[in-house]
């Protein structure tokens, strides 16, 4: 009888959404965290013409904790708080109807900064969507200590407080960057915390580790929405302080494809159900990207270099 429930489940419980990051609209003063605005109606005009509908991250939340179906759920999240997402990118996304979750940089937007929105933009953002805390003064996180972490929190919580009257309970890491230490002590002050790992969100997926795609430059986004959270049971990542020694894992998968920053891609075969990889790769450059793929269906690491 076991089987024959997974059989009638419903397919949208195995359903996945997918959430974007972008960071300065029409600012082709850095390109690698830049997105035209060209780019971003093509983005709206794509994901309205196939069906998606986009939310807000706590929306995302709300219905995974409910167990509705996030099939062709879309999330768009901002970081760092740019002016150039408030000039050039709100009124796309107001245009087109689409909320968003913008992660503010505390410091830049206390002391006005000039590249950053004021908190009367920022609050003014905030109605047509919602706001996340994305730290003080935007730390490389893993090089500092546990003390100067939540220093650093406290202020960002501080600055919400003072400036809009409540705390947001999603907060995304600085760079992206983060180890189990930082999870573990940004997760003492926040529930939902977001990642730049690129990957999708199933029902199953952690509220405090939610991947998400960049969306810089040029990207098929029709590409993105295609991609699958692959299942790996039990996956291991070993190293000996800054070398790789082994990947492995269990997957139903014939084969999967494993990719290391500065390493490429490497083909690993699956043999009753296990992988196993043993590149012995010495790290290259501060952060560092694992990807195991097969097809559409994919999972992420982020690994960073000991100083």
């Amino acid at each position: 009888m076991r089987y024959l429930f997974l059989f009638i489940l419903p397919l949208w419980l195995f359903a996945e959404a997918h959430l974007f990051v972008l960071h300065r609209i029409d600012d082709n003063r850095h390109p690698y965290t830049n997105t035209s605005s060209k780019e971003l109606v093509k983005y709206f005009e794509y994901i309205k013409s196939h069906g998606y509908k986009a939310v807000k991250l706590s929306t995302l939340i709300k219905m995974q904790k409910e167990g509705k179906n996030i099939d062709k759920i879309v999330v768009f999240t901002i970081d760092d708080s740019y002016k150039s997402f408030y000039k050039n990118g709100l009124p796309i996304f107001k245009k087109y109807n689409i909320p968003f979750t913008l992660f503010v940089y505390t410091k830049a937007t206390t002391q006005k900064w000039g590249d950053f929105m004021s908190w009367e933009q920022v609050k003014e953002c905030a109605k047509y969507g919602e706001l996340g805390v994305h730290s003080w003064a935007h730390p490389h996180l893993a090089k500092i200590s546990n003390e100067a972490i939540i220093k650093d929190t406290k202020k960002a919580i501080d600055a919400f407080k003072k400036y809009t009257g409540y705390v947001p309970n999603m907060y995304a890491y600085p760079y992206g960057e983060y180890d189990e230490r930082v999870k573990k002590i940004i997760k003492s002050f926040f529930p939902i915390i977001a990642n730049q790992n690129p990957g999708a969100y199933a029902l199953t997926s952690p509220a405090d580790d939610i991947d998400r795609f960049a969306l810089t430059g040029t990207v098929d986004i029709s590409k993105k929405l295609k991609i699958k959270v692959l299942n790996i049971k039990n996956l291991q990542i070993v190293r000996e302080r800054n070398k790789i020694i082994k990947i492995s894992g269990y997957t139903n998968k014939p084969y999967v494809n494993v990719y290391i920053t500065k390493l490429g891609w490497k083909g690993v075969k699956v043999k009753n159900g296990y992988f196993e990889y043993k590149p012995g790769f010495e790290l290259k450059k501060y952060r560092n990207r694992v990807i195991i793929r097969y097809n559409y269906e994919m999972i992420s690491r982020l690994i960073l270099k000991e100083d």
